[in-house]
C-alpha cells in the first residue's frame, strides 16, 4: 500500500516536474496560431492554443469584426489567431482574431490566384481608378481598365454614372494580383469574362438546340446569338430556306430565334449556327407533294447561257437546261426567256438532298401550253405578276 502511494506520488511529481521542465515554443508578436474556441463571452474569446496559458481575444478586436461573422463560431471550433501582446509570466496571451480571419482571407486569394478560380462578388464601393468589391474580409480592387462595362468610356462622368450604377450588383471576378505586404488584392472581370466564355465553350456540343435565344447583333453577313455567355453566327445562308438579303429583313437586336449548333472551333472562339435546319424544309415537302412528269407554273428568276432559273415555290428553285428551254432543244436561253416572266415547266426529277429540281419547259405538250396561255390571256394575268402556283389541267 505504501508502495503503490509512493508509485503515485512519484509519478504525479514526475508529470508536475515534466510541465515545469518542459520549454512550450514562446510565441511571438505577429505569429499565426491554431487554437480551438474554449469560451465565448461578451467582452472575450478564450482560445487554447495548445500551451499551459490560454490566449485572449479582448473586446477591442472582436469589435473589430463583422458581426454577423462573430455568431457563427462556437465552442469548439478551431479558428487562427495573431499574437499581439506576450505579458510576462503564466499570463495570458493576447491575440487577434480578426488578424487570423484576414490571414485566411489572404490564403484564400493566394489559391484562387493559383487555381485562375472564378469567383463572384458584390461592388460594394468605386474611387477613380476602378470598382470595390468584397472579397471575404478583405477588400479587394477592379481597375476600370478590367470592367468590361466601362473600360472604353472616355467620358469620365459618364464612366462615373455606371460605376455608381454597378455598385450593389455581383460581378463575375478572376483574382490576377495578391500583394499581402502591401496590401494589393486586385481582381478582372475581363479575364473572367474570357475564362467563363472558353469554359463555355467547352460545355457546347455540336446539334445542340437553343430555344428563344437572344439576338446580340445583326449584321450584313448575319446574326450573332448569346447562347449563354458565347456568342455564336448565324450566317445568312443559314437563317432561312428562301433567299435573305440582308438578316435585317428578319430580325433586330433582342429578338428571340431557335438556333442549331452546327460547328465550334474552340481555339477560335467560334460558334457557327443554323436557324434553317429547326425549319420546315420546303425541299421535302416539295418532294411529297410533286412528282416527276407533273407541268407547273414558275418565275424566271434568272437566265444564264447554259439555263433558266425558275421558282415554283417559295424557296424552290428549279434549273430548266439550255436544251430544255425551247421547242427547238437548242439555242441561247437569253433569246427565249427572260427574269420576271411567268412561264410552265414540266418536272423532270427532283433530288430533295442535293435541292435541285430539273425542269423543262420544251416537254411542255403544245396543247397544255396553249391552253394555260389562253388561261392567262383571259384572266388578264401579266407575264410579270405570278399567281399562286397551280398545276394546269392536262
Amino acid at each position: 500500500m505504501t508502495l503503490e502511494n509512493n508509485d503515485s506520488d512519484f509519478n504525479q511529481d514526475w508529470y508536475d516536474e515534466y510541465l515545469d521542465h518542459y520549454e512550450f515554443e514562446q510565441p511571438k508578436k505577429g505569429q499565426i496560431l491554431e487554437g480551438e474556441i474554449l469560451r465565448i463571452n461578451e467582452d472575450a474569446i478564450v482560445v487554447g492554443i495548445g500551451q499551459k496559458r490560454d490566449a485572449i481575444v479582448p473586446v477591442k478586436d472582436l469589435n473589430r469584426i463583422d458581426r454577423e461573422i462573430l455568431e457563427k463560431y462556437s465552442v469548439g471550433d478551431r479558428v487562427l489567431v495573431s499574437v499581439i501582446y506576450i505579458p510576462g509570466g503564466d499570463k495570458d496571451l493576447l491575440v487577434s482574431l480578426s488578424q487570423g480571419i484576414e490571414y485566411e482571407s489572404w490564403k484564400s486569394a493566394e489559391e484562387f490566384l493559383a487555381e485562375e478560380s472564378l469567383i463572384e462578388l458584390e461592388v460594394v464601393g468605386h474611387n477613380k481608378g476602378g470598382l470595390l468589391v468584397s472579397f471575404e474580409s478583405l477588400q479587394g480592387f477592379v481597375p476600370a481598365s478590367q470592367v468590361p462595362e466601362i473600360r472604353q468610356i472616355q467620358d469620365r462622368q459618364r464612366a462615373q454614372r455606371v460605376k455608381e450604377d454597378l455598385v450593389g450588383s455581383l460581378l463575375m471576378l478572376k483574382v490576377i494580383e495578391v500583394d499581402r505586404p502591401r496590401r494589393r488584392l486586385v481582381f478582372s472581370a475581363l479575364t473572367a469574362l474570357e475564362a467563363k466564355r472558353k469554359q463555355r465553350l467547352q460545355e457546347l456540343e455540336i446539334g445542340q438546340i437553343f430555344h428563344k435565344a437572344r439576338v446580340a447583333n445583326v449584321v450584313k453577313f448575319g446574326v450573332f446569338v448569346d447562347l449563354e455567355g458565347v456568342d455564336g453566327l448565324v450566317h445568312l445562308s443559314e437563317l432561312d430556306w428562301e433567299r435573305v438579303k440582308h438578316p435585317s429583313e428578319l430580325f433586330k437586336v433582342g429578338d428571340e430565334i431557335d438556333v442549331q449548333i452546327l460547328d465550334i472551333d474552340v481555339e477560335k472562339e467560334r460558334v457557327s449556327l443554323s436557324r434553317k435546319g429547326l425549319l420546315p424544309n420546303p425541299w421535302m415537302i416539295f418532294s411529297e407533294a410533286h412528282h416527276p412528269g407533273e407541268t407547273l407554273r414558275g418565275k424566271v428568276t434568272r437566265v444564264m447561257d447554259f439555263g433558266a432559273f425558275v421558282e415554283l415555290t417559295p424557296g424552290i428553285v428549279g434549273l430548266v437546261h439550255a436544251t430544255e428551254v425551247g421547242y427547238s432543244a437548242g439555242g441561247d436561253p437569253q433569246q427565249v426567256v427572260k427574269a420576271g416572266e411567268i412561264v410552265l415547266v414540266r418536272i423532270l426529277e427532283i433530288d430533295a438532298e442535293r435541292e435541285r429540281v430539273s425542269l423543262s419547259m420544251r416537254r411542255v405538250p403544245k396543247d397544255i401550253q396553249i391552253a394555260w396561255m389562253s388561261e392567262e390571256f383571259d384572266s388578264g394575268a401579266t407575264s410579270t405578276e405570278p399567281e399562286d402556283n397551280e398545276a394546269p389541267p392536262e
